[in-house]
């Protein structure tokens, strides 16, 4: 591991890295609440845990999003008066719930990339071609770094824990 002293000539990408990821941050965050619906980052990363499962038992949430059951079962009894997600007994097994998104939910979390990607888009429009492609390049070459440097720190996917800041 390279101890941080090493890094000091890395500062000024660091800190354009930094305010570029705050400009994205923002973006995302505008897109999310221009959406027709309030959703709050609970509900999001509720939603999109659902998603990435189909299905999931109550305690299979509770656990993606680091909550209580007692918090994660107010939480979906919001999300199903909402109509964005509907609970059932397992099949297999009467104690267990189990969560699915529903049409609405599904339409939700659409709408939302479509509104996020219609954001993106307007911006990278406001940038010189060439500076896109250079910008596109970099980001490959970001998103394997990440990729390694998240897998030797850790045992979960930076992409579960950005959706976690994002949502």
């Amino acid at each position: 591991m390279n101890d941080h002293r090493e890094l000091r000539h890395l500062e000024p990408a660091v800190g354009g890295v930094e305010s570029a990821a705050a400009a994205l941050i923002a973006l995302w965050a505008r897109s999310r609440h221009s959406a027709a619906s309030n959703i709050s980052t609970a509900q999001l990363q509720a939603l999109l845990s659902i998603e990435s499962h189909e299905q999931v038992s109550l305690g299979q949430l509770g656990e993606a999003l680091g909550a209580l059951p007692s918090s994660t079962s107010r939480l979906c009894d919001r999300l199903e008066a909402t109509g964005w997600v509907r609970r059932s007994i397992a099949s297999d097994d009467r104690r267990e719930v189990t969560i699915r998104l529903t049409a609405s939910g599904k339409a939700l979390l659409e709408e939302l990339r479509a509104r996020r990607r219609d954001d993106l888009a307007q911006v990278m429009a406001e940038m010189p071609p060439a500076a896109r492609s250079a910008l596109l390049r970099g980001l490959r070459e970001f998103t394997a770094a990440a990729d390694r440097v998240t897998e030797q720190r850790s045992d979960e996917n930076w992409t579960i824990i950005a959706g976690r800041l994002l949502a």
